[in-house]
């Protein structure tokens, strides 16, 4: 369960006044609107921000909430005497809850050591099932986001396409999963093919091309792979491919660069 007071960065015993004072400065702090470079980590904050607020400003369900918190903080505290695989659980929660709010604050390096540590602690556990289900999408894309801003992009797309996994055939949150689809693209295109032999520039397309991306984006993947068979000297392949590309996009730029390229090599080039 959420604290909310922590939330609003306010004690317990606190006013309303102080409360709504504590809410308009987070919100504004928070807002996504300033924080245009990392738009969902903000707009992440600022949901949790006004439901601590909504509960919190209004004397009924801030009074629920209290009880319903004082009765946890109770049950957890009779619980530590139980048997050992529940503290083990509580724990790992306590552990995952952290994790998650660093990465909601923005502090990438202490989530990750966080949770690098819980890992080598719990190697077979899958930690995220400790929180609701919204909460374990966020704290996955987070995390995925601060391992690509470290530039460990092994473990980013490890991620981000477990994420597009579990989103297959859902309606909900269609912003996220195509935000999903084009950084793993991004990392595919701009941080691995690039720096890549040909042989493997080529699997990194082929796994963007899974992605079930628009018609021009596809054309330009097609445009690459036509580059790296070049490279490779297989010609026919790339003239294929150059021909996929085409059909996708017949102004597609740079292609002409391409042809010319070939019919130094292909005899009859046709396209």
């Amino acid at each position: 369960m959420v604290n909310y007071y922590d939330i609003l960065e306010v004690h317990q015993e606190v006013s309303v006044e102080e409360i709504k004072r504590s809410f308009r400065t987070l919100i504004k702090k928070y807002h996504p609107d300033i924080h245009s470079r990392n738009k969902l980590w903000a707009e992440s904050k600022t949901k949790i921000i006004i439901q601590a607020y909504k509960t919190l400003s209004d004397s009924v369900t801030r009074e629920q909430y209290d009880k319903q918190y004082k009765h946890l903080f109770q049950t957890r505290k009779k619980s530590s005497f139980s048997k050992k695989e529940t503290t083990l659980d509580s724990d790992i929660q306590a552990r995952i809850r952290v994790i998650f709010f660093d990465l909601l604050e923005g502090h990438s390096n202490s989530a990750i050591d966080n949770y690098e540590r819980l890992l080598q602690d719990f190697d077979a556990i899958d930690f995220f099932s400790y929180l609701n289900h919204r909460d374990y999408i966020d704290c996955k894309f987070l995390l995925a986001e601060a391992y690509e801003k470290l530039k460990r992009y092994d473990v980013a797309i490890e991620l981000y396409e477990f994420i597009l996994e579990r989103g297959k055939g859902s309606t909900n949150r269609r912003h996220l999963l195509h935000e999903i689809k084009e950084r793993i693209r991004n990392i595919y295109c701009r941080n691995l093919a690039r720096t890549a032999p040909p042989e493997k520039a080529l699997g990194y397309y082929e796994k963007v091309l899974k992605l079930n991306l628009y018609k021009n984006e596809n054309a330009f993947i097609y445009k690459k792979m036509a580059e790296c068979f070049l490279k490779m000297e297989e010609y026919e392949n790339a003239l294929k491919h150059l021909n996929i590309a085409l059909s996708l996009k017949p102004n597609l730029q740079g292609a002409n660069k391409l042809k010319t390229k070939l019919k130094l090599h292909i005899t009859d080039f046709a396209i």
